[in-house]
């Protein structure tokens, strides 16, 4: 294993994916984590690991879905209201989950563009740099597309189901860079989706603000982890407290990761958010 991790890392520095913020120590640290394992159903393996990265304690879920018919990704939403990540998952009687896009805390309901089932949910802002991705979900296929220059470019995305959000982590095998603003330098738990070289989707929590058993991560540290697992594109959800994974049947109610919002290292901590990217 040691011999295989170090031709790999030879392999990332060769090409040039290390960059000033992330060393070799970093690469090998992503590379050895010591993951626990556990099959949800065929084609989709949970994994989990409490480890160090980037020099700080690190919680992390990862929910690797092979890109099988049976596995279908979907979007679930409350339209004016707020409701959990695990009740919306339960609502859905979804497989798996994670909490999704930034929605409107005082009055409910998404902010950013969503499209499910062809029918437009919410149009969406145009004053917010963050959301500059989105999820299209196309007969059972699932994209990562970042915005271009069209200011209606989330509206002309051919897809059943849309979903804005963002930052862009990685796109086309690369990491994006992003301004020096708190949102993006500041460690916070981190909730994202990518999709690796072999086409296999990653749902990922990573959790924080807790300090002595998990600090989160940058955007920088998380679009760099993602790379080193082989993504492809790559989308960052809403973080902080939203931050949580539901798979059905464990953890507390559903709930696998440590949500950050009652300021305790436990399972009970969710925040109410808008919408889920779910596992049917």
């Amino acid at each position: 294993m040691k011999k295989f991790s170090i031709i790999i890392l030879l392999s990332i520095v060769c090409s040039g994916f290390i960059t000033a913020q992330n060393t070799v120590n970093d690469s090998l640290s992503i590379i050895s984590i010591k993951w626990h394992q556990e099959k949800i159903r065929k084609d989709v393996v949970w994994k989990s690991a409490q480890t160090m990265l980037y020099n700080s304690p690190q919680s992390i879920n990862i929910i690797e879905i092979k890109p099988k018919r049976k596995n279908r990704l979907a979007i679930g939403y409350c339209v004016d209201t707020l409701i959990t990540t695990s009740s919306l998952c339960n609502q859905v009687n979804a497989i798996a989950g994670v909490n999704a896009s930034f929605f409107d805390m005082q009055n409910g309901g998404s902010v950013d563009y969503m499209r499910v089932n062809g029918n437009i949910i919410h149009k969406g802002r145009t004053n917010f740099d963050n959301s500059n991705a989105a999820i299209v979900i196309n007969n059972n296929k699932l994209a990562i597309v970042k915005q271009n220059n069209d200011s209606l470019w989330a509206r002309k995305l051919d897809g059943n189901d849309v979903l804005v959000a963002g930052p862009m982590l990685v796109s086309n095998g690369k990491t994006e860079n992003f301004p020096e603003t708190s949102f993006y330098l500041t460690r916070h738990p981190r909730t994202c989706v990518a999709i690796c070289q072999n086409g296999t989707i990653l749902l990922v929590t990573v959790d924080g603000r807790h300090e002595a058993k998990a600090e989160g991560m940058s955007t920088n540290e998380l679009a760099y982890f993602l790379k080193i697992l082989n993504a492809k594109q790559a989308i960052n959800f809403d973080g902080g407290g939203s931050t949580t994974m539901f798979i059905k049947n464990k953890g507390y109610n559903g709930v696998v990761n440590y949500p950050s919002d009652n300021q305790r290292f436990d399972n009970e901590g969710e925040r109410k958010v808008a919408n889920i990217v779910y596992l049917k």
